[in-house]
């Protein structure tokens, strides 16, 4: 008679589709938790109360990007979820100064017309067998480029050349959202068997995407949105 005792060890291996669905869950937490911050602090007095925030932000902002990703490897998956969060948080506090000079019908067209261009690029990302990595790359430096001309816009008028670009910018950001929805994926296949760096991974991936379609938004907004 067979005496042995087979012990069950639990799989906590990460499918790939469970990536993903981590991705875009955390994803659309960051959003809407952007969005409801952004709104619940534009229906108060705070934003014209409080002149010098905005810069105070931006750095702020800056300070929690650097810790993620330069510390992503090392820190624990609860701690890059806070991150994230705060980050988010931190946006849609600064969103409520954006927000604040459109229609609320303004906002709302731009965020249907954002998540469908976000939606066929992320689709196109997943899809295309093609190495994106060359076109990430090229979009990313177009993009530090574009910010920087941005600066310079704000001291010199060059008339119609501001209003072009929005365009510019989706354009890049189609490059790099694409670029960012593969590349998470090639990040699965190097860490298939961790799921601990998977977790980390998929907050680091819903990060990326969270950026991207904010500022596909802002863009958008630039070119639909109606001023109160």
């Amino acid at each position: 008679m067979d005496n042995k005792t087979y012990e069950f060890v639990e799989d906590k291996t990460m499918t790939i589709q469970q990536y993903i669905n981590n991705i875009f869950k955390w994803m659309v937490i960051g959003v809407l938790t952007t969005f409801i911050t952004a709104y619940a602090l534009e229906e108060t007095t705070f934003i014209y109360n409080e002149s010098m925030l905005p810069l105070l932000l931006i750095f702020f902002q800056f300070a929690v990007v650097i810790g993620l990703s330069r510390h992503l490897m090392t820190m624990k998956p609860i701690m890059a979820k806070v991150l994230y969060i705060t980050y988010s948080v931190l946006t849609g506090v600064t969103f409520s100064y954006i927000v604040a000079n459109y229609t609320t019908l303004s906002v709302a067209l731009a965020f249907l017309v954002a998540a469908i261009y976000f939606g066929v690029l992320v689709i196109l990302g997943t899809v295309v067998k093609m190495d994106l990595t060359r076109i990430g790359t090229v979009c990313l430096a177009g993009l530090f480029v574009y910010i920087i001309f941005s600066i310079v816009m704000l001291f010199f008028n060059f008339g119609i050349l501001s209003l072009i670009m929005p365009f510019i910018s989706l354009v890049l950001f189609a490059g790099i959202t694409a670029y960012d929805m593969q590349k998470s994926l090639q990040l699965y296949n190097n860490a298939s068997s961790n799921p601990e760096m998977l977790e980390k991974l998929s907050i680091y991936g819903a990060f990326s995407l969270y950026l991207d379609f904010v500022n596909i938004f802002l863009n958008i907004l630039r070119l639909l949105g109606y001023n109160k």
